[in-house]
């Protein structure tokens, strides 16, 4: 008796532990596109921060690299997707100039975009958006 019991316990515990589901239930993928002056944006990092004066309470900041063809995906640290809520969103990219010092570069978007304060860029992340909710368009640099 103590052996079937113990294999049940077992099995419920592995079972428990490995789950039955793709990812976290709580977490819904955001993919988009950045576009800047009409023409995508091949490099850079978008950055939801979670904005508190909707309710969004997160204390992640979801990110994701800029791809070459403009797309980027966000990652809630190690995991694909971003808790439900608004976001004010940064994108920063720049060319470093010097390569003996990086903290010279040129901005490929505008320094407002670099802070969600004055980006003036919100997103709602739902469950189930339309084609296109996260796609990015910045003004060109001046």
């Amino acid at each position: 008796m103590f052996k079937p019991f113990l294999l049940l316990i077992c099995c419920g515990l592995a079972f428990a532990l490995t789950g039955c589901r793709k990812g976290d239930p709580k977490l819904v993928q955001v993919d988009g596109n950045v576009v800047i002056g009409g023409k995508p944006l091949t490099t850079g990092t978008v950055i939801f921060y979670p904005d508190a004066t909707k309710g969004n309470t997160s204390r992640e900041e979801p990110r994701g690299a800029i791809e070459p063809d403009g797309r980027y995906h966000l990652l809630t640290g190690l995991k694909d997707g971003v808790t439900p809520g608004w976001y004010k969103v940064a994108v920063t990219a720049a060319e470093q100039i010097d390569m003996k010092n990086p903290y010279i570069t040129k901005w490929l978007v505008p320094q407002k975009y670099i802070d969600p304060k004055t980006s003036k860029l919100q997103l709602e992340v739902v469950a189930n958006p339309a084609p296109g909710a996260y796609n990015l368009t910045l003004e060109p640099v001046k």
